[in-house]
């Protein structure tokens, strides 16, 4: 992928959105009737968000020339599987990239995304952090 490519699929995804919304976790007992009505309507809520931002980094990302898949997770960390054109050395301005879209969209959350190449498996390529407290940004590369 040309790096002037990469950098408009980049700044395409900083309009963001997404692919799949993971399956809502089981739980074994029901909230309490009171508590029932404000448990789902919050679910349903956040579920909402994600499903909208996921659906944004699709729509930034049509020809997937940059992200094969995305998913978000019930602690709302993204995965990512990337596709096998991009620069390893691009990858972490991406994730940081999403991680400032995603700070716009759950505000005061600790964030967390994945990187994963497309392999069967995926594998796991690196990992990026925002701390909601101080800001700080950091990505780690798998070795």
């Amino acid at each position: 992928m040309k790096q002037r490519d990469l950098v408009i699929s980049i700044f395409a995804l900083a309009s963001l959105a997404g692919c799949d919304v993971a399956p809502p976790p089981a739980t074994s007992t029901a909230p309490p009737p009171a508590q029932r009505d404000s448990v789902g309507t919050s679910d349903r809520g956040l579920k909402q968000k994600q499903a909208e931002f996921l659906n944004r980094i699709r729509a930034a990302d049509p020809q997937q020339t940059t992200i094969d898949r995305a998913l978000l997770n019930e602690q709302n960390e993204l995965g990512l599987i990337l596709d096998r054109r991009v620069e390893m050395d691009k990858i972490s301005d991406l994730m940081r990239t999403m991680l400032s879209q995603m700070a716009k969209e759950f505000p005061g959350q600790d964030l967390t995304v994945f990187a994963y190449a497309p392999s069967e498996p995926p594998r796991k390529i690196g990992t990026a952090h925002l701390n909601a407290r101080t800001r700080d940004m950091t990505y780690t590369p798998e070795r």
